[in-house]
């Protein structure tokens, strides 16, 4: 289904879950040539930067949050822009992307002040809305990383195992989903010049510079979870090493307890002690004895 807005420079051109209505109404309205337009259907799996002679063609992706797998997922966005044009095209709807293009199409102040400079500014805007979004999911990734590195010394080792498998497989997919995209931002901002003129090139290169910064901002997120997980696993093995060893002196201990204790159990004719006054409590002596020889010998060695 697509929507249009007509600006006072520019149209847009807003296509979410296409169909084949909405390939034919761009062939037939707009002239753009059918490879490209063979494009926006069926989905794709990789980004894509092609120039024409009055438009530019990219495939790009936005990160998006996804609740029930607990990390951020692809969503494909498909753009074709030319001076007085802009089409997006997306299976899925894009919040910063919607709450622009509705601005646009409520209020008659946004729709001059995003639509009445061309297609090229128009784009800035759509795309600096995604990057402002993108943002803010950084920032909640920061956040998180935080929020482990404190349980982790705060003796949670164990709760923070989970934790921290979510949020690498989240740092890695946003990753994944952001470091492509310096193609088609390098693209925009070499040919926007000859597409949109000199006067949008700080634009282009601002989106290329917070391009660089998020994609630098997670590759250090990636060493920093990393290095989480290498630190939570060495406290998580050190208490388990202590468990271990406090358990294995306790069965080290009992050990002769239950020797001795075999032993006089037997029902022989000639077991010792057996039958002399206080039998039972020189038994518990012996028994306590061994103990207490063993917990010196332990000390003696730096195991205890």
């Amino acid at each position: 289904m697509h929507k249009i807005i007509q600006g006072p420079k520019v149209t847009w051109i807003d296509i979410q879950n296409p169909t084949q209505e909405d390939i034919d109404f761009l062939k037939e309205n707009n002239g753009f040539h059918p490879l490209v337009l063979d494009e926006l259907i069926p989905p794709a799996w990789r980004t894509k930067v092609e120039a024409f002679p009055s438009y530019l063609f990219f495939i790009s992706y936005f990160a998006a949050w996804s609740k029930e797998h607990k990390h951020t997922r692809p969503r494909e966005i498909d753009v074709i822009v030319g001076k007085n044009i802009l089409v997006t095209c997306h299976y899925n709807s894009i919040v910063p992307l919607k709450a622009l293009f509705d601005a646009c199409n409520l209020y008659e102040d946004k729709r001059r002040e995003y639509m009445s400079q061309g297609g090229g500014l128009l784009l800035f805007h759509a795309m600096d809305a995604m990057r402002q979004n993108t943002l803010i999911k950084i920032d909640r990734i920061s956040k998180k990383l935080h929020h482990i590195e404190e349980q982790i010394f705060l003796g949670h080792e164990r709760q923070m195992l989970q934790e921290i498998s979510y949020a690498k497989a989240d740092i890695i997919n946003f990753w994944r989903i952001v470091h492509p995209q310096g193609e088609i931002l390098e693209s925009l901002q070499k040919q926007g010049k000859d597409f949109f003129g000199p006067d949008l090139d700080p634009y282009f290169s601002r989106l290329l510079g917070d391009w660089s910064q998020s994609r630098n901002t997670l590759e250090t997120f990636k060493e920093s979870i990393e290095a989480l997980e290498a630190t939570n696993n060495s406290l998580l093995a050190e208490k388990t090493n202590e468990i271990v060893k406090v358990l294995t002196i306790v069965s080290a201990s009992v050990l002769p307890l239950t020797l001795l204790a075999g032993l006089f159990g037997m029902n022989t004719e000639h077991t010792p002690l057996m039958g002399m006054p206080g039998d039972f409590w020189i038994l518990v002596g012996v028994m306590v004895l061994g103990v207490f020889l063993l917990v010196a010998y332990f000390k003696h060695k730096k195991w205890l």
